[in-house]
């Protein structure tokens, strides 16, 4: 039987590692969406990136678990590293159609960095239907109101109302460095990457 949800916020990425900007962001769009819970997917093999000084996708995925425990607004989901190979979002979101029943469409969120190569992905034109975009704005990455995605049946809304300076990309160089990360990462996961010597 599935499981019945009015709303569900879908956040897919490579966190590599996930850090306190994924949190936040992802509880200021829960609480202003109205969403009943934010899922966490972390990707297995992204085809749009190259994965650079990457931790595995067990131990992301560990961190994503570490991350989100304790707010029942949030939940880690698995079905991209257990399905293997490269991860496309118009699967999971199939997948996510099997599992729950919803009352209103799904919402994705993406950064608005990923934004201009959305007609580039797969079956766009069927994901398009099944969802709505919420698009997270990036410094350096500006979408301006009334943005066109070129894909007619998609419904997309700006989400500009937190900008917090904090990237994975920052996280594993402080660390390859010897630097601290904390208070850029939870602390659950700043004690994963220290014990299992992640991104050193």
């Amino acid at each position: 039987m599935r499981e019945h949800l009015r709303s569900l916020g879908i956040l897919g990425g490579t966190f590599n590692p996930v850090h306190l900007g994924h949190l936040r962001l992802a509880e200021d769009v829960r609480e202003d969406f109205g969403l009943d819970r934010v899922l966490f997917i972390p990707t297995n093999i992204p085809p749009h990136k190259e994965m650079q000084h990457s931790a595995g996708p067990d131990d992301r995925l560990r961190m994503v678990e570490e991350a989100v425990g304790g707010n029942p607004g949030f939940a880690c989901d698995d079905t991209e590293i257990r399905r293997g190979g490269r991860s496309y979002t118009i699967d999971t979101v199939r997948c996510l159609y099997r599992r729950y029943s919803f009352e209103e469409k799904p919402c994705l969120l993406i950064g608005s960095d990923l934004f201009p190569e959305l007609h580039t992905w797969k079956d766009i034109q069927e994901l398009a239907g099944l969802v709505e975009l919420i698009v997270l704005v990036r410094d350096g990455y500006p979408v301006e109101n009334g943005m066109h995605s070129g894909i007619p049946q998609l419904r997309a809304h700006l989400f500009e109302k937190r900008h917090l300076d904090i990237t994975s990309s920052e996280i594993r160089e402080r660390v390859l460095r010897g630097k601290s990360v904390r208070y850029l990462v939870p602390d659950g996961v700043y004690q994963y990457i220290m014990r299992k010597g992640l991104y050193t």
